[in-house]
């Protein structure tokens, strides 16, 4: 004798639906009472579904599904009889998959747009829903209508959804994830931020990386409002608010606050002691001879009210780059008469920069402040030299406190910014980021796809090209405005050109193949020669993963940069650094 389906796992059943319906609910704007009544109705509360595939609708697998499937024997009446089969069944990732795909298979079906299904004033309404179903002949049942109010409206149903409110459904909804920076692209870490939605108004922290994360409820429309504390004013400043997609999706954004600076050094005004005499006037800067495996070089004695960054700005290079070949280590502090190495940058393997670093010599010092000229510190090997990946790949801000010529105190802020983004796909490259074989999706490249407008199916699913996502997402987590499109083609309009439309270190280099396909990817050197680029990217190589790839240079259509990216010299001094072997061509970056 066959055992009674216990009541306890019909609840169980609808509580283990209830989150993923109301996801799936928020996304497509169907129904999600509806989905927990056929589920239970058309199942017997969970009673007939088929283990381990969280096929709840028992959906099979038909020629056109490229999922995993699984072999069951099912009966079937074939011409009134009814007989046994091997049937191939579809095998979904999770629940919230299997209640998506029957949405798209009802939406790919005309029969039931023809008969209202999705019409506006229809979708979302449990009885007009159920009624256009009925209409186009989902049910044979003249009752069917009544049936699944019956079912929604029972003790059951009741009892399993009001204990799925209770326990929640937060893991389960779409999220906006946001990350906060300075005006620097800094993040603003571990700080409190007031976040409104739909006029609630509640408080939280950043994590260590400046971000947070927002989850949309069913019922959230309009905009999120965010004001971050500045811990120096002691007020609340205001972002941009980041409006709620319809339909809801998860997304990746950055906000930048202008007036927040994030410091990084405490050192205090500290003014210097009354020199006893006057010091010599600084000399110009004089050429160095170069030294076997060192970079050219020349030298500058620093003066008064001079720092790092304002040395740099006027060599047309980043501070860090000079603060590296001095062994400079921060808070990055110079002294008065302090003869610094500047190095030549005179390109390199064809990347010439446009703009020669400037020569000309600068003012006689005012009286030097305590201690003597220095010696300048043995230069350190040239950054990114072959066989390793990237020099300088982090973006450091830091302050510098120093006092003018007339002893005031003066606070400058300067920050490397060397294609910051490049560091983040470096991150992704050791997390070993590549396309799931089989069922599911990686993770990784599905939160990539937040940073575009890719509709949501293809976006569901690491079987879509991700290049252009992973250069977008890269370039958001790092402070800069991607093009948002998961086209490669669509960079050739974004942001601006480098100098002459040369290589530069993190530019986004567009490739067209000979197919006539397109690929997008960051450069990362050049050979020595010119011939030969080397690339950090996303779905390149047989795996479809991040790697490190040589291309032809001839391949590239474009160099681009964010607009708002300050290119220096240095960002055109590419070295030739050694790639992992993954080929790139079209079949591995459009399979």
């Amino acid at each position: 004798m066959k055992k009674e389906y216990p009541y306890e796992q019909k609840i169980a059943f609808i509580k283990s639906l209830y989150c993923p319906a109301r996801a799936v609910a928020a996304q497509t704007g169907c129904s999600w009472e509806l989905i927990l009544a056929q589920a239970a109705q058309e199942t017997g509360w969970g009673e007939k579904t088929l283990p381990g595939t969280n096929n709840i609708f028992n959906i099979k697998a038909s020629p056109g599904w490229h999922g995993e499937s699984r072999v069951f024997r099912v009966w079937e009446k074939v011409r009134g009889e009814k007989i046994w089969v091997n049937a191939p069944f579809r095998v979904y990732p999770d629940i919230a998959a299997s209640l998506r795909d029957r949405t798209e298979f009802l939406k790919s079906n005309p029969i039931y747009t023809k008969a209202g299904l999705f019409d506006p004033g229809t979708v979302g309404d449990f009885v007009k829903e159920a009624k256009a179903l009925k209409k186009a002949g989902y049910a044979t049942d003249e009752k069917y209508v009544q049936l699944l109010q019956d079912v929604w409206n029972g003790r059951t149903m009741r009892r399993a959804v009001a204990e799925a409110q209770k326990q929640g459904c937060g893991l389960q909804l779409p999220v906006v994830e946001i990350f906060i920076k300075d005006a620097a692209k800094v993040a603003i870490a571990n700080t409190k931020l007031s976040v409104t939605v739909s006029g609630r108004i509640s408080e939280t922290m950043t994590d260590a990386h400046g971000s947070i994360a927002v989850r949309i409820a069913p019922n959230m429309s309009g905009a999120i409002a965010l004001k971050v504390f500045d811990s120096a004013t002691k007020d609340w400043v205001a972002l941009d608010p980041v409006s709620i997609p319809n339909p809801v999706k998860s997304l990746t954004v950055t906000l930048l606050a202008p007036t927040i600076r994030i410091q990084t050094s405490t050192r205090v005004h500290d003014k210097p002691p009354k020199p006893p005499a006057a010091a010599p006037a600084a000399k110009p800067a004089t050429p160095a001879p170069a030294q076997h495996g060192k970079p050219k070089t020349k030298t500058y004695t620093v003066r008064k009210g001079d720092t790092l960054g304002s040395i740099a700005a006027a060599e047309k290079m980043r501070y860090k780059t000079i603060a590296d070949l001095n062994n400079i280590k921060s808070p990055y502090i110079i002294r008065p008469d302090q003869v610094l190495l500047i190095p030549i940058l005179d390109g390199a393997h064809g990347a010439a920069p446009a703009h020669p670093p400037a020569a000309q010599p600068r003012a006689a010092h005012p009286p030097a402040a305590h201690p003597p000229a220095t010696k300048p510190a043995s230069p350190a090997p040239a950054p990114a030299a072959k066989g390793s990946m990237f020099g300088d790949l982090i973006a450091e801000l830091h302050t510098a406190y120093l006092r003018d010529a007339a002893d005031k105190p003066k606070t400058a802020v300067a920050a490397s910014l060397k294609a910051p983004w490049m560091k983040i796909a470096e991150e992704e490259f050791k997390a070993k980021v590549k396309r799931v074989t089989g069922a599911g999706a990686n993770s990784h490249i599905i939160d990539y796809f937040k940073a575009t407008d890719l509709n949501k199916k293809d976006a569901s699913t690491d079987e879509t090209a991700w290049c252009a996502a992973f250069c977008n997402w890269c370039l958001v987590k790092s402070g800069f405005a991607g093009d948002n499109s998961a086209w490669a083609a669509n960079f050739k309009k974004w942001g601006r050109p480098t100098r002459n439309n040369k290589p530069a270190f993190g530019a986004v280099a567009l490739i067209r193949f000979k197919s006539g396909k397109h690929h997008v990817t960051f450069v990362a050197g050049l050979s020595k020669d010119g011939s030969r680029l080397a690339t950090l990217g996303g779905n390149q190589g047989d795996f479809s993963a991040v790697t490190h790839s040589h291309v032809p240079a001839d391949w590239v259509v474009c160099y681009r940069y964010p607009s708002d990216y300050p290119d220096y010299d240095d960002d055109y001094v590419l070295h030739d650094v050694k790639a992992d072997g993954a080929p790139l061509t079209s079949a591995s970056t459009h399979s």
